[in-house]
């Protein structure tokens, strides 16, 4: 809102990236605090696709395992489970930097095409990678998700999930936990320029279940 001189020098840029397109970490653990086999299989993958070492895949799962509070018994009238300390759960996925035993450069190749939402996610087919495709699909090899992607950027983008489908190559399958057409969440990224000096900011947003219901920020931070 401001109209003086000094507004006038500063300039304002930014842009939105689709954080479904990312392998999402939150899927790694069940409601019941298990290590989702089939998605840490999925991980391995994407970490050998990237040549990060197999071992990442297994040290992050055991990481987000360890983070999330222990699920209640389930039993009529039964207290929360009472563990003992946890780590901090991870937020961003620069977190995985301060993981014990995970190589920095192979995390580096890693970041990209990570996230960390609140809720398990499939991949929107319509941004992702064909990286994250890949491995997302059990079967798919990387030369198919290329097709995939090249298939999409034809067409405009994939209508539905049996759009999807009918543009596959070989006998792969997937379900809907796996892909998506469509996203909730979004990374959103701003600078603002005075002068010398920058500022820049980024936030993950949910939007709501409907037009009526306000997006939510989940979490913000300076860059």
């Amino acid at each position: 809102g401001e109209t003086s001189p000094l507004a006038a020098r500063a300039s304002i840029a930014g842009q939105i990236e689709d954080a479904q397109a990312r392998f999402n970490l939150r899927n790694l653990v069940n409601p019941d605090g298990q290590i989702n086999e089939r998605e840490r299989d999925a991980l391995r993958r994407l970490c050998n696709t990237l040549r990060v070492p197999d071992a990442t895949a297994d040290l992050v799962a055991l990481r987000m395992q360890q983070a999330l509070p222990a699920p209640p018994s389930g039993e009529p009238g039964a207290a929360p489970v009472v563990s003992e300390a946890r780590p901090i759960p991870l937020v961003q996925p620069t977190d995985l930097r301060a993981l014990p035993g995970i190589d920095g450069s192979a995390i580096g190749r890693l970041l990209p095409y990570v996230v960390v939402l609140n809720e398990a996610t499939p991949v929107n087919v319509n941004t992702a990678a064909p990286e994250v495709i890949a491995a997302r699909v059990a079967g798919m090899t990387l030369s198919d998700a290329r097709a995939l992607v090249a298939q999409r950027e034809r067409v405009g983008y994939f209508r539905d999930v049996g759009d999807v489908r009918n543009n596959l190559r070989g006998s792969v399958t997937f379900t809907e936990q796996d892909l998506a057409t469509s996203t909730r969440y979004f990374l959103v990224r701003g600078q603002v320029r005075l002068d010398r000096a920058t500022t820049r900011m980024e936030a993950l947003v949910r939007r709501g279940d409907n037009f009526q219901q306000p997006v939510r920020v989940m979490w913000q931070r300076e860059l």
